[in-house]
């Protein structure tokens, strides 16, 4: 059994649509994957559709955070229930601060110089969710950076000077969300955003931990299973798998732990219970 549960399509910062990506989810043999869009859940539906009985589909989608320790905290979270209408307001609100983020930084960019309009960044994004992938895949388009990383190093990264912060959930809110629409939480990518809030999110009911992710080391996997154990969380993991083309692992790497599946299954269904 080999599992999945971090990937993007093009309703957010992925490259393929929903059914592209099962079928190399099938292709690479996977009996489950999560669609963890930013921020949207849209293209839940597409997939399961797309996948039939061959593969299960979770429902999910990943959020950002302010933590006290980390100042960009993701939370995953899992079998949440793509209708809950709670989820969806919030969801709007956060994809139209999302956009508005976007607009201040290709005028940042127009001001000083640099060749991109908000209709290259609107052509990048499609349908999905507008976020700093598709400005950067602008400026490569129009031949103002060199590669995808150049762009986010040199101009619109945490530390560049065309970055403007987004607006990010609290840590409570963020699992308060996931767990109202009937959903499991969980710390995403710990080795690469930090694991400083992690007690706190504990605190707030945090469910599981992505020990697994594809860009931890051997040793951060090992360091993060045991925390998860420590805390009673689940050790979950997936590819964060973006496209062909995209930074990051291909679809299922990460070694997730066919177990971690039911755990998350059995977490959702006691928060609806």
């Amino acid at each position: 059994m080999a599992i999945d549960l971090h990937i993007h399509t093009t309703h957010s910062d992925g490259t393929l649509t929903p059914e592209a990506v099962v079928d190399l989810a099938r292709e690479a043999s996977l009996t489950a994957i999560a669609i963890t869009d930013h921020d949207t859940v849209s293209a839940v539906a597409a997939a399961t559709e797309a996948a039939g009985s061959e593969i299960e589909v979770v429902a999910g989608l990943e959020l950002s955070a302010q933590g006290p320790g980390d100042p960009d905290v993701h939370i995953l979270g899992y079998f949440v229930d793509p209708a809950a209408p709670g989820l969806l307001r919030t969801l709007t609100s956060l994809r139209t601060a999302r956009t508005a983020r976007a607009v201040t930084m290709v005028q940042s960019l127009t001001a000083a110089g640099y060749r991109i309009t908000w209709q290259d960044v609107l052509q990048q994004a499609g349908a999905g969710a507008v976020g700093r992938s598709h400005v950067a895949r602008a400026l490569l388009s129009n031949g103002e950076v060199a590669s995808l990383e150049e762009a986010f190093m040199r101009l619109i990264g945490a530390r560049a000077p065309f970055y403007f912060a987004k607006r990010s959930l609290t840590l409570g809110d963020a699992v308060a969300l996931v767990h109202d629409a009937g959903g499991a939480a969980v710390l995403a990518h710990p080795g690469i955003t930090g694991e400083g809030s992690l007690v706190a999110l504990v605190d707030e009911g945090l469910d599981g931990i992505e020990a697994y992710h594809a860009e931890h080391t051997t040793s951060q996997r090992a360091h993060f299973a045991a925390l998860a154990k420590r805390f009673g969380l689940v050790a979950t993991g997936g590819s964060d798998f973006h496209g062909p083309g995209a930074k990051g692992a291909l679809i299922g790497a990460g070694e997730c732990p066919p177990r971690a599946l039911d755990s998350l299954r059995e977490r959702a269904a006691a928060r609806r219970s």
